[in-house]
């Protein structure tokens, strides 16, 4: 029989050692890799200029250009297509939905990587005061002084 590979045996067991020591530091070295990856991107900005383009477009560039993912049901939907401009350069995605719904009967709110779009609740107008009970006497006056 053949062999294949020719090897000291004392290398071999200095390979060995080698070998195991990186395979136990490798799961250490990579994990504050993974968190500063995940902080960097809840930090993320978004530069975004688009004009007269509808609602959808404008979601559809944010989605491919950043990690966000919007989400909104069908009754928002007819509401997507209104037309808006857009001109924002390092922003975050709050201040990203403040200028986009702008004007708008829409909201925005960010969990995580998910925006979801929904209707703005109606405004109620503020019930207006009761009228007032106290009668004010016209005419005699009932206070005397001295």
């Amino acid at each position: 029989m053949k062999k294949l590979f020719f090897v000291r045996s004392g290398s071999t067991c200095r390979m060995l050692r080698i070998l195991a020591a990186a395979m136990l530091l490798l799961p250490v070295n990579l994990q504050p890799v993974r968190a500063s990856r995940q902080d960097a991107g809840a930090k993320s900005s978004l530069t975004v200029k688009m004009k007269d383009a509808t609602l959808s477009s404008v979601f559809a560039e944010v989605e491919r250009t950043s990690r966000y993912a919007f989400i909104y049901t069908d009754d928002v939907r007819p509401l997507l297509d209104r037309r808006v401009s857009v001109s924002v350069r390092s922003a975050t995605i709050d201040e990203l939905l403040s200028a986009v719904l702008k004007g708008t009967e829409l909201t925005g709110r960010v969990r995580e990587s998910q925006v979801i779009i929904s209707k703005a609740p109606a405004r109620k107008t503020p019930p207006s005061p009761p009228p007032s009970r106290l009668r004010i006497p016209v005419g005699k006056s009932s206070c005397r002084g001295r």
